[in-house]
Parts: C-alpha cells; structure tokens; sequence
C-alpha cells in the first residue's frame, strides 16, 4: 500500500514540471507571434504611409516638372519629409528621397525612387 502512494507522488513530480514546461512554452510562443504580427502590421501601415508621400511627390512635380524641394506630411501618428532634386547630368529624371516616422513606435524607412519624366506615364523605379 505504501508503494502505491510514492508511485502516485513520484507520477505528480514528473508530470506536473513537464506540464509547467509545456504551458510556459506556448505562452512564449503565442507572445512571439503577437510580436512579430505586430511589427509586420507596423511596417506594412508605414508602407501605405509611404505610397502616399510618394504620390503626393509626384502630384507636385506632375502640375510643375521643374519643381524641386522638400515638404513634410505631418499626420498624427506618421510623419514624411520628401526632398525632389534633379538627378546630375539627366534633366529629365528626378530623385525622390523619403524619410518616414511612425511616431507611435518610432519605427523609420528610408526610401530613394527615381521618376522619369520624359514618358508618358511617367517611370518610376527603385534606386
């Protein structure tokens, strides 16, 4: 009768660190992707923030092609600063830098495009 108890303390002590283990693990799990779900929906909100600042560079440049300079969009949770310059030795192609601040978590992207625009519509590419 003795044994029957130690067998059962003996079962406890081995099952109950295991299942410990076991739910510790799951909670870090579902934390690590609560986190990273949250950095990918922050950066694909930033994106989208920064489609937006390109297309009012080109809406700028659109109405005036000699226009260079720099603007800031400043909203309540994202900011932009675009700077327009010419690209040297080619007239006809702009350089688009944009500086993009999440202001909630202070996450930034830095984006360089180059738009040429002697073709209709103009072209827009990646540097």
């Amino acid at each position: 009768m003795k044994l029957k108890g130690y067998v059962a303390l003996t079962t406890v002590l081995v099952i109950l660190p295991l299942l410990l283990i076991t739910g510790v693990n799951a909670v870090y799990s579902n934390m690590t992707s609560l986190i990273v779900g949250k950095m990918n929906y922050d950066y694909q909100i930033l994106q989208t923030n920064a489609e937006t600042c390109l297309e009012e560079s080109v809406y700028k440049i659109k109405w005036g092609v000699d226009y260079t300079g720099t603007f800031t969009i400043d909203m309540e949770d994202w900011s932009c600063t675009s700077t327009v310059t010419n690209k040297d030795l080619e007239p006809a192609i702009k350089v688009i830098e944009m500086d993009l601040t999440d202001k909630n978590n202070s996450v930034q992207k830095h984006v360089i495009k180059e738009l040429n625009i002697n073709s209709n519509p103009f072209e827009l590419k990646n540097i």
